[in-house]
């Protein structure tokens, strides 16, 4: 009897002791990153409430940030009692992508799961993850209920050091075909800095803080969430901010709704001493489900030709469709894109095309409108990708075709019924053997792995705004950043490599960057599926060393290295396929400078071929050289160059 008493009784210090506790410390395998969390009362002492910090090496990466989220019908930001705490367990995963920085991944971390309930006895856990490059977390409202449920907000913030920069980019002004992730970004301001958007920021943020490099972002919109961005700022704190009411005409409201159980995405920190470690991290993939597809044969990465970008009505013409399947067959490439206009093609049929390109084993992939906001009440290209039986019909018939891919275009929106759409189409297209490519749309969140399917995403101020001469003068600046910040975080459809000078509405927009700098975008940037945007003439008419390497140049890596590079001011990287390494170099700023390569990593490489700029910015200067441990390479204003390594 007596021993069951004093069971009882270290029963009951035990619960009590656990509810009381208030510091819980997640470490990464490594041991170097870390996140604490802390139950801490309010300065006043009426409240206590959830907050988190995490170091990297012993140095503050996010100060002391809030957590906490509010339904409708409870809240859970105040005054949680812990429930339970599960210990920290291992997670050690291997997996395969189709297209990225690297197709074998190592997911690596620890995992741990705090359990809260309210005063109303409502439960809500705080999921954690630290990895050896960052760390992620989410909230699960684990008990389970049919009914439906609204979140109303989170309080999830991201403090940083106001004594740091940032490079984030503003949330799109709320306007047709809006918000698509194709605003500017702003490079090296002060962390804290209001946001020239008031609806605030997008993510991928980026900081240098403290001696550390940090990234900021969501990982995992499987639909029952909107996606988020951030709340402008003064003060340092970054704070999650749902989608605007007033986007698009779709009358939906911006908070999510589920039943239960229920989890929201990933809010991830990444976090490196160095950019290289933010550049190569595959943190936002790691954070996803495995791949859904049990065949994936038929998923190819590739290179595409793109014929809207030197003629936006070309889609309506049969013969230059024609000429497009020609030259991409020429050139090796797996894939042309027919941009929007198809369906009214003159002198022949997308149908025709699709047939010819087939012989010439080229693949086609066709571009479609969402239907976000558009009228349902007769079916065409504009709106059966919102209508789920118009849409597996469209995609049974074009499979039927042979067709390998759909553009699918202005989503307009971060609400949560089209992250919905996203996952209706990657499903309805992957049992069809579709492979996809979002434009218009939201950033990329590691859907990838999930759906590997989804070949590339646009979220990106591209080269199709090169009608613009203010874009062509941005150009160079914008794309010595994009690489540490949109591209990071997945594939990017900006569709590079334009020699020509864009003409829009009879205006012609000069390009300022050298034709080097340009060759080097197919290196630097990713994307599973890259479109090059110029005219196939223009491509043609090239020297036969940049023409080849155009030829071969891969659309899968096996490894990415960042190997040199500051936002905003200039790129070194390497990637490699089977035992070849491509480097790009690009060169940011108004001056000629000399880049110091260093090309220790490429044993056993033996060769090293260069295509580099010559004395005008439309020339090139070829040179082989045995490799060495440094090799130093002149590159114009605007400049750049290409390297290409070999056993």
């Amino acid at each position: 009897m007596k021993n069951i008493i004093v069971g009882i009784i270290f029963i009951l210090m035990f619960t009590s002791c656990l509810g009381k506790k208030s510091e819980w410390v997640l470490s990464s395998p490594d041991g170097n990153v870390t996140i604490t969390v802390l139950n801490k009362q309010s300065s006043e002492g009426n409240d206590a409430s959830l907050v988190y910090h995490v170091t990297y090496n012993g140095k503050k990466a996010i100060m002391e940030s809030p957590l906490g989220i509010d339904r409708e019908d409870e809240q859970f930001s105040t005054n949680l009692k812990l429930d339970s705490e599960s210990k920290p367990i291992l997670i050690d995963e291997k997996y395969t992508l189709k297209s990225g920085k690297k197709l074998n991944v190592h997911n690596y971390g620890n995992e741990q799961t705090l359990t809260f309930k309210n005063s109303n006895g409502k439960s809500v856990q705080l999921i954690m993850r630290a990895y050896n490059d960052g760390v992620a977390f989410r909230y699960k409202f684990p008990e389970s209920d049919t009914n439906s449920f609204k979140v109303m907000s989170e309080k999830t913030g991201f403090a940083l050091s106001t004594e740091g920069k940032a490079w984030i980019h503003p949330y799109d002004w709320n306007s047709r075909f809006k918000p698509s992730y194709e605003q500017y970004c702003e490079n090296e301001i002060a962390i804290g800095t209001d946001s020239p958007n008031p609806k605030g920021w997008a993510f991928p943020m980026l900081f240098n803080t403290n001696g550390l490099w940090v990234m900021v972002t969501e990982a995992v919109l499987d639909g029952s969430y909107c996606a988020t961005h951030i709340s402008s700022t003064k003060d340092g704190l970054y704070k999650i901010r749902f989608a605007e009411k007033e986007e698009v005409i779709i009358p939906d409201d911006p908070e999510p709704v589920s039943n239960l159980p229920w989890a929201t995405p990933w809010r991830v920190i990444a976090i490196s001493n160095n950019l290289a470690g933010i550049v190569e991290t595959n943190i936002v993939q790691n954070l996803n489900l495995p791949s859904v597809i049990s065949d994936e044969s038929w998923i190819k990465p590739g290179r595409s030709s793109w014929s809207w970008w030197s003629n936006g009505a070309s889609a309506r013409d049969y013969k230059t469709q024609i000429e497009y399947v020609d030259f991409t067959a020429d050139m090796g490439w797996e894939y042309m894109l027919i941009d929007a206009g198809w369906p009214d093609m003159e002198g022949g049929t997308m149908e025709d095309v699709v047939k010819y390109a087939n012989s010439k084993n080229v693949g086609v992939w066709l571009w479609y409108h969402s239907g976000a906001g558009r009228s349902q009440d007769t079916i065409n290209s504009f709106n059966l990708m919102a209508v789920k039986d118009a849409r597996k019909a469209e995609l049974t018939r074009i499979q039927e075709l042979g067709v390998k891919g759909i553009k699918v275009d202005f989503f307009d929106t971060d609400k949560q019924n089209i992250v919905k759409q996203y996952y209706a189409i990657l499903s309805d297209a992957a049992d069809h053997h579709i492979m996809v490519n979002f434009h218009g749309s939201s950033l990329p969140r590691g859907l990838e792995r999930t759906y590997p399917n989804l070949m590339t995403t646009e979220a990106i101020k591209g080269a199709e705004s090169f009608g613009r001469q203010v874009a062509c003068d941005k150009a160079p600046r914008h794309n010595t950043t994009v690489p540490f910040t949109r591209n990071m975080v997945g594939s990017m459809d900006y569709t590079p490599v334009t020699f020509s000078n864009k003409i829009r509405q009879g205006v012609e927009a000069f390009n300022v960057t050298s034709y080097a700098h340009q060759l080097a975008l197919s290196v630097i940037f990713e994307s599973g599926v890259q479109n090059f945007a110029d005219n196939y003439k223009s491509y043609e008419s090239l020297p036969s060393a940049p023409l080849n390497f155009l030829k071969g140049i891969p659309a899968a890596w096996d490894e990415t290295k960042l190997l040199d590079g500051y936002p905003g001011d200039y790129v070194v990287m390497a990637r490699r396929k089977g035992d070849t390494w491509y480097i790009g170099a690009i060169n940011g700023k108004n001056e000629s400078r000399e880049i110091e390569l260093d090309l220790s990593f490429l044993s056993p490489a033996k060769n090293i071929e260069i295509i580099s700029d010559g004395t005008e910015r439309t020339q090139f200067t070829e040179h082989a050289e045995i490799v060495k441990e440094t090799l130093s390479i002149h590159v114009l204003p605007y400049g750049g160059f290409v390297a290409t390594a070999k056993p």
